[in-house]
């Protein structure tokens, strides 16, 4: 076994896998924060709550354990490995659940449904390979892999059969086949692929990179009635709470007029006009009258008149 500075080349592809996660996790939170005050929909909060929660699962289960296994010495590291992705399987169940109302909500099917027949399906599944399946090391693991891929079955038939246009840009077959893909992946817990070297890494990477994109094609391609719902301008100023002041100091911004012009036309002075840009700004999350106005028209769907 060959070792430089300290460094096992044998362990090399587990740590290439491991920061491409973190590029791919990193990505993942990038897009769902940029986009956090323009997709005001229901459904794309679902789809943040299961991407948030599936890394947190990535990481507490999956990567915990490879990590504590591959490079700690201590007593009955499998044990403890075993017990701690345990622990970390229920944030998996609630963000796969997220992923299903996610799916019901942009298709205006019925949640309770949907999570019903995903429910009995999967705990059948799981019964079944409990009782007469083949012998497989980590029972938890494995009743997770089974939740995800008839989870993944059940938003695939949901996205195809619905009659709603979700994404634009002919992007839908991309969609339905990263959803296919992210629960596929897991029919490769119950083969002889497990018993390759690298299989975890492999794993771990695609578990990550599949969900990820799913996530991301559908926040830059949904159609702007998903993920734009218009609001009134009374609507936007009410979910930033902002004051009266402050909402005749946004209507002077948003109808183009200059800071002096605000002033004269409230009888304020020019530094409580800029006093309370600042305090508008910081409630939206912009940094300028130009990103606060481009946020305001978006609210309203795109099209929203200035007045």
């Amino acid at each position: 076994m060959f070792i430089y500075d300290n460094i096992n080349l044998d362990t090399l592809p587990l740590w290439a896998s491991f920061v491409l996660c973190l590029s791919i996790t990193t990505g993942g939170l990038l897009v769902l924060f940029r986009f956090r005050q323009t997709r005001t929909n229901s459904s794309f909060l679902y789809l943040q709550i299961f991407l948030i929660l599936l890394y947190v699962y990535g990481y507490y289960s999956l990567w915990s354990g490879m990590l504590l296994s591959g490079f700690m010495e201590i007593d009955n590291v499998e044990r403890v490995t075993t017990v701690v992705a345990q622990l970390g399987a229920p944030f998996y169940i609630v963000s796969l659940t997220m992923l299903l109302l996610w799916a019901a909500r942009i298709q205006k099917q019925p949640a309770v449904s949907v999570l019903i027949i995903t429910a009995s399906v999967s705990a059948a599944a799981i019964v079944a390979l409990l009782n007469w399946g083949p012998p497989v090391e980590d029972s938890v693991r494995a009743a997770c892999s089974i939740v995800a891929l008839v989870t993944s079955l059940s938003v695939v038939g949901t996205l195809v059969t619905g009659k709603q246009e979700i994404v634009k840009y002919k992007s839908r077959p991309l969609l339905i086949a990263l959803a296919a893909a992210a629960g596929l992946i897991h029919l490769t817990t119950f083969t002889g692929l497990t018993g390759y070297a690298h299989y975890n890494s492999v794993f771990i990477f695609y578990f990550y990179l599949l969900n990820t994109a799913m996530v991301v094609v559908y926040t830059y391609q949904a159609t702007d009635e998903l993920m734009q719902p218009q609001l009134s301008i009374d609507d936007f100023l009410l979910k930033h709470g902002i004051s009266k002041r402050e909402a005749d100091i946004l209507r002077g911004i948003y109808a183009g007029k200059t800071n002096q012009e605000i002033a004269n036309q409230l009888f304020i002075s020019l530094q409580t006009v800029k006093d309370h840009s600042s305090r508008i700004y910081q409630k939206t999350f912009v940094k300028n009258r130009a990103q606060l106005t481009t946020l305001v028209r978006e609210s309203q769907g795109g099209s929203g008149e200035r007045s």
